[in-house]
């Protein structure tokens, strides 16, 4: 029985191994792939870079670099909304399976009639097959066709042949197959582009290939005859296809991959299928482990790849272990079969749902929100003096289409730092502390009532830029853009704002710099369509003493770019890797007291087993680490002023253990739902008392003080449920020791199917219960939450009844904290807290802030309150009580009318427009007492100018230079990092389809040579290279999609420069 299997294997080998042997097939098929075409963002610009460099040493002209590609025929038909998901080498992987199915390969139910003047010779519909023989022919045999379909022609009743080859050389000359043909190829097109690839043979007659994501650090399914990636729920939930073996086959090494694709292994029904291969679970793993043995020993796989497989293996398994254990799909796939035609799919029974393939899936509204920002929104420059330079610029606009829409930083600078959030037609504010200098807030809005409002919240004497953007008055058209008085009285406290250029101009450009609640002779305008017109503000900021900054960590966040490391003279390399989080924080401090060197250092980053990474004003904006919110690993520390830093946010060796040890526990009684849950679960529930005894009490008072109400819906006959309530124990448990009160409360709603069931499964929770006597409200409860299916984890507020997280979310997440630890589960808890209703949290903040004010008038009070109140004092403006406004007399209104009528003729306006604007002006100072026209010019000094967009000092040659200044004109230094770099290039240039050459850890021992110069990162992605953050380190990597030959030239030119 078990030879079945091993027979199975050896033929995925065979057929992975054929990928890796031909080289001259591997070059030609890279050299097919219309990588501009497909993936113009990764290479149209970088393209340029290099080409405006290696001109410009040519021939000594300067020329403009631009990534523009006029001609290029853009493959538009592989472009997909949900690109915007994917970057890099991932992205290009999306989009080469689309256009792999599109335009490499055709479909071939039946062959067309070989008889060229057969007129059903299109479709081969009228073809009708005769059996099957052998390969016979040189063509046939060379292109090893295991099997030869033999058609016979209903119209001229010609015989025609469908040779099913083997051979990826003839495939890549034929070009037509079904899912075998296809799979078999495009396995052999990723390993030209060098993707580490293994072929995934499915015994119920399907293949597709699997590829390596190193950003991702997963294998990623990839189906080239859909044209999808990543969608492993497809065969199963889609196709509702009865799997039993998915095995991964590569040169050199293979693995049973079936848990990927089924949620359904250890179902009874499952496991007879795969009897049918192995008589048991030990004996397939056996088989799998002896032949990749063989493998690794047959190929002298070097210990590097040894290692690195061991490590994705064990962490496959760790996911594959988590995600068999919920039983249940994270997202739901109905979608049938794309490929083949409809009989053929309908023969396989690989239609899918049909409800599903009428209806089509549910799709959520994603209308754009009309407020952006960015995950972290404050951020201070590491030009920390008394000169602030502001410059507000339209975009850089280009014609190359984007996975997602571009973003464009450079509207707004400050100081260096390019920190504008943009909207296609919107309006973007930057706020800046006019003390410090820092970068408070950053926003993007769609409408001047949104902008209006948050501007109406900012403090006085707040510095604030305004790029706005309206590409929808491109041809000169003008809207109704009126505002209401509320938005005017906010945007007349920026002096020197012009309401009417900014909302009602036919101009695509609106730019402004100014003051809140001041009007400063720097304050300026500038409306425009050209977009190389740009405002310049320099300021000097009047810093006597120098604001108070500290760092700020931010959980599970990463910055845009690493500047370098920190110095081998402040902690060696290898001792940063094993460094603690207080030991890096004191190597760290130690540094910056030094001075000289790290005057545009304004952080670090780093994780367990990684270096303390140095972050500069090229590393924001910051990111969130993954997709995971409840993931710690990389922390981000940066300075900001002392008002926005938490007052325990400290770094300090009884920290190490736990970064959660802050939870606190409110004195005040949460005002629950108490009629809701009444009604929704009963006026009674089951609690186990000291002696685990189940006892009925009230419903009010078994949830009193609880901050969110989980509903378990559970049985002890449901495997999956089995597996995932031990899981959901530990987590209660957890929970209940950090927070006892206002934390989380679970009530289990039993499906069992009688009484004894449900005393035996519930006898082994620490929960909550429904009683099994009241059925009925179990199956109501079922009916408004939607409950389909089991096990399943409904989370909702206490306060309003709302679902604060997915059922499949709330339970997936619960699974990956518990095998992260009790930290993670902590943060978890903390995650979904922040989800509630704004309302639920405005109610509690109000509480607790009753709360401390009750506790205490003293300063030791005000020193409990929390971090974000800390800051939000600093960040939001203080309103006079309205008791305390004084409203204009009508004396003074008449007279206010009649000075601001004055002012309005003497700037030339027709005397009746000025009488409608002062009445207008007045009326509205009337109403908003706290804003006036008459704004003094303020203290802050400096100059404005309008002028043209300067291009930037970012060149390779100016970074190039850079590096030597920063290293005491030593080009010794830039020749070495240089020569370094050249070489990794040149070992992919060698062999392009190795995926071993491609990617580097900042920390390798090698490439440090490189991370530890300062600058040097910046420099090499300008030259083309790519720098990411994985779960393991920062990774530097040369893209697929590079022109690894344009690339190898610019290298060469440098080297001669600084290796002279």
């Amino acid at each position: 029985m078990a030879s079945t299997l091993h027979s199975r294997i050896e033929s995925a080998i065979r057929t992975a191994k054929q990928w890796e042997s031909d080289k001259t097939l591997l070059a030609e098929i890279r050299a097919s792939i219309p990588f501009k075409e497909l993936v113009p963002e990764l290479v149209c610009e970088t393209e340029a870079q290099l080409r405006f460099y290696l001109n410009n040493t040519a021939d000594g002209e300067a020329k403009e670099a631009s990534g523009e590609d006029d001609g290029v025929n853009y493959k538009t038909s592989c472009f997909k909304d949900d690109d915007a998901d994917w970057e890099g080498d991932d992205l290009l992987l999306k989009r080469l399976t689309l256009y792999f199915k599109l335009e490499v390969m055709t479909w071939c139910n039946q062959p067309p009639c070989s008889n060229p003047n057969c007129k059903g010779n299109e479709d081969g519909k009228q073809m009708e097959n005769k059996g099957m023989r052998g390969p016979e022919t040189e063509e046939e045999k060379t292109g090893g066709a295991g099997r030869v379909e033999v058609y016979t022609c209903k119209l001229c009743k010609t015989e025609t042949t469908f040779p099913r080859f083997n051979s990826p050389r003839t495939l890549f000359k034929s070009r037509r197959g079904r899912c075998g043909e296809f799979a078999n190829l495009f396995g052999t097109y990723c390993r030209a582009l060098g993707f580490d690839t293994r072929y995934i043979l499915d015994f119920t007659d399907h293949v597709w290939t699997e590829v390596w994501s190193v950003r991702q650090q997963r294998w990623l399914h990839a189906d080239s005859c859909e044209g999808l990636i990543d969608r492993p729920n497809m065969y199963e939930q889609g196709w509702g296809k009865k799997l039993n073996y998915a095995i991964g086959a590569t040169h050199d090494h293979c693995a049973d991959v079936t848990k990927r694709y089924t949620r359904k292994l250890y179902s009874d029904e499952f496991q007879a299928r795969r009897r049918e291969f192995a008589p048991d679970e030990n004996t397939s793993d056996r088989v799998f482990l002896q032949m990749s043995g063989a493998l690794r020993q047959m190929n002298s796989i070097g210990k590097g790849r040894l290692e690195e497989l061991e490590k994705r293996g064990k962490a496959e398994e760790n996911f594959f272990g988590m995600v068999q254990s919920s039983g249940v799909w994270d997202v739901e796939y109905r979608e049938g079969r794309i490929s083949g035609s409809l009989a053929w799919k309908a023969a396989r029974y690989e239609l899918g749902d049909s409800k599903a393939n009428v209806a089509g899936e549910e799709k959520k509204d994603n209308e754009q929100e009309d407020t952006q920002t960015f995950f972290i929104e404050s951020f201070y420059p590491s030009s920390r003096h008394n000169d602030l330079t502001i410059v507000v610029q339209p975009p850089m606009l280009s014609s190359v289409p984007s996975a997602a829409p571009k973003a464009h930083p450079e509207c707004i600078t400050v100081s260096g730092v390019q920190c504008a959030v943009v909207l296609t037609n919107g309006i973007s504010i930057v706020v800046i502390d006019e003390a410090s200098g820092c970068i408070l807030q950053s926003k993007a809005f769609s409408q001047w009532s949104s902008a209006g409002s948050f501007l109406g919240s900012v403090p006085d004497g707040r510095i604030v830029a305004i790029c706005c953007i309206r590409e929808d008055k491109r041809d000169g058209s003008k809207t109704d853009s009126s505002i209401d008085d509320l938005t005017s009285s906010n945007l007349r406290r920026l002096g020197g704002f012009n309401i009417d250029a900014a909302t009602a101009s036919t101009d695509s450009f609106f730019l402004f710099v100014g003051q809140l609640n001041y009007h400063p002779k720097w304050s300026t305008n500038l409306e425009t369509s050209d977009s190389q017109q740009s405002i310049k503000v320099s300021l000097r900021l009047n810093i006597s003493v120098p604001p108070n900054a500290r760092l700020r960590s931010e959980n599970n966040t990463v910055p845009a770019i690493v500047s370098t490391r920190l110095p081998e003279s402040i902690m060696p390399l290898k001792t940063q890797l094993g460094a603690s989080a207080f030991q890096k924080r004191v190597a760290f401090n130690a540094y910056m007291e030094k001075g000289s060197e790290n005057t545009s250092v304004i952080g670090y980053t780093t994780r367990p087993e990684t270096p303390i990474y140095l972050i500069d004003n090229n590393s924001f904006p910051f990111r969130r680490a993954d997709g995971h919110e409840n993931d710690t690993s990389w922390v981000a520390h940066h300075f900001l002023p002392d008002p926005l830093v938490p007052d325990d946010d400290e770094v300090t060796e009884e920290a190490q253990t736990s970064s959660n040890s802050s939870t606190i526990f409110p004195k005040f009684d949460i005002p629950i739902a108490d009629d809701y849950f009444a009604g929704l679960l009963g006026n009674q529930l089951l609690v186990k008392n000291a002696a685990s005894t189940p006892t009925l009490i009230d419903s009010t008072t078994a949830l009193a003080n609880t901050r969110l109400i989980a509903l378990y819906f559970s049985a002890q006959w449901c495997g999956p449920c089995r597996g995932f309530t031990p899981l959901l124990i530990e987590f209660y448990n957890v929970l209940k020791e950090v927070a006892p009160s206002h934390g989380l409360e679970i009530v289990f709603v039993s499906s069992d199917q009688d009484e004894g069931q449900f005393q035996q499964y519930y006898g082994k929770m620490p929960f909550l219960a429904l009683p099994f006597s009241n059925r009925a409200s179990a199956q109501q409860i079922k009916s408004v939450f939607g409950v389909r299916g089991i096990p399943s984890l409904v989370v909702i507020d206490s306060l309003s009844g709302r679902i604060v997280i997915s059922p499949d979310d709330s339970r997936n997440a619960v699974h990956q904290a518990c095998q992260r630890g009790e930290e993670a589960i902590e943060v978890l808890f903390q995650s979904w807290l922040d989800k509630v209703p704004a309302e639920s949290k405005s109610m509690l903040d109000i509480l607790a802030l009753s709360c401390l004010e009750a506790e205490a008038g003293t300063e030791e009070a005000e020193n409990t309150a929390t971090a974000d109140t800390k800051a939000e004092g600093y960040l939001v403006r203080k309103k006079e009580p309205f008791e305390k406004m004084k409203p204009p007399s009508t004396v003074d209104s008449a007279a206010r009318v009649k000075a601001i009528f004055s002012e309005l003729v003497a700037k030339g306006m027709e005397p009746n427009a000025a009488a409608a604007e002062a009445i207008k002006q007045a009326t509205v100072e009337q109403q908003n007492p706290s804003v006036s026209t008459e704004l003094k010019e303020g203290a802050l000094q400096g100059t404005s100018e309008k002028c043209a967009v300067e291009m930037g000092s970012n060149t390779i040659e100016a970074m190039a230079e850079n590096i030597c200044q920063l290293n005491a004109g030593d080009k010794t230094k830039i020749g070495n990092l240089l020569s370094t770099a050249k070489k990794y290039v040149a070992n992919v240039q060698k062999d392009p389809s190795n995926p071993r050459f491609r990617n580097f850890r900042l920390s390798n021992k090698v490439f440090d040579t490189i991370t530890s110069t300062p600058g040097s990162i910046e420099l090499l992605m300008k030259l083309g290279f790519v720098v990411f953050h994985s779960d393991i380190d920062f990774v530097a990597s040369i893209p697929l999609s590079v022109d690894l030959n344009l690339m190898g030239d610019v290298f060469d030119n440098l080297l001669k420069t600084y290796n002279s």
